[in-house]
């Protein structure tokens, strides 16, 4: 059973800022560790609503040196409600499928030059993706979409309330699903995204071009369950994120000045990922913890996610008997 799990993967971003000692970056709307275990795989086609819970907390800022500078504990939090579909109309011999994240709201959204925000949810970016494009073979599952954020969420610049980022992105990804074995019991992926940003409201502040790697390596066991053509699904490995800034932040002001100030961030992740598939309940459960390191000009911390997803309608066609 191909991963349902996919809308996530377009959520909302943390815009992290610092100390005087710390240079800020200016951060997307790609949230490293929305995917990993099979994330090069399209899922079949169907309808499916989507919960993620997210949370990240960090007490740990990074220089561009590596210097770690104590912070002030925070969690930050999103939850968002999406609608994933792939059918069965074909476009240059993939499945065409897209998603929608008409609702999401962020709390504790780390922007401007200080971790002090308010702990309080505020409504975020929506992310709609009408292109995606899913290719299925023997040894090798691949995936392409396209996908646009809307800065719909509460914004104003230098502000400590912040919801959403105040610009549109557009999100480009590519990835690979590679089957280690004829039965598909274990496999290797990785998706890249790429992040193209306008300049934010109201402003000539503009974020970089953000590039961001995750995957894993997993088993899967499959169990048959009565009543049921489909099977339990349980899959479990390691998984891992890299999020890196490729090109340079730009704009004048005063918070441009105090936040482009720094050289190009990143931030490495590596953890474990589970999840299970219950075809009677046609819900799939996945959790995945991810500890970061490596950062540099931004925060460090952990990543946690926990997120559901309802098949409410399978679009799959049968055989035909005759």
């Amino acid at each position: 059973m191909r991963r349902l799990l996919t809308v996530a993967t377009f959520t909302s971003a943390v815009l992290f800022g610092a100390s005087p000692a710390a240079q800020a970056q200016l951060k997307g709307h790609y949230i490293p560790g929305f995917t990993g275990l099979g994330n090069g795989s399209q899922g079949p086609p169907s309808i499916n609503l989507m919960l993620p819970l997210y949370g990240y907390r960090t007490d740990t800022i990074k220089t561009d040196a590596g210097d770690s500078i104590a912070a002030p504990s925070i969690t930050a939090s999103f939850v968002g409600v999406g609608v994933v579909w792939v059918t069965n109309k074909k476009i240059l011999g993939a499945n065409w499928g897209g998603e929608v994240v008409p609702a999401d709201f962020m709390k504790s959204r780390i922007e401007s030059a200080s971790l002090d925000v308010p702990g309080s949810f505020h409504f975020s970016d929506i992310i709609v993706t009408p292109l995606q494009l899913g290719w299925h073979k023997p040894r090798a599952d691949y995936v392409a979409s396209w996908g646009v954020v809307a800065p719909t969420g509460t914004y104003e610049l230098g502000g400590s309330a912040n919801g959403g980022l105040g610009m549109w992105s557009n999100d480009f990804q590519a990835g690979t699903t590679v089957h280690l074995d004829s039965k598909h019991a274990w496999t290797t992926s990785m998706l890249a995204t790429y992040e193209i940003h306008s300049h934010k409201k109201e402003s000539d502040i503009k974020a970089g071009d953000i590039l961001t790697l995750e995957g894993g390596t997993g088993k899967t066991w499959f169990k048959k369950v009565e009543g049921t053509p489909l099977p339990q699904v349980t899959s479990f490995g390691p998984v891992y994120y890299a999020q890196f800034k490729v090109t340079g932040d730009s704009g004048t002001g005063p918070i441009a000045s105090r936040l482009l100030a720094g050289a190009k961030d990143r931030v490495f992740g590596a953890g474990l990922e589970g999840n299970i598939f219950l075809p009677k309940a046609k819900l799939l459960i996945d959790l995945k913890v991810v500890g970061e390191f490596g950062a540099r000009n931004r925060t460090q911390g952990i990543t946690a996610l926990l997120a559901l997803a309802y098949e409410a309608k399978s679009l799959m066609k049968m055989p035909e008997h005759p």
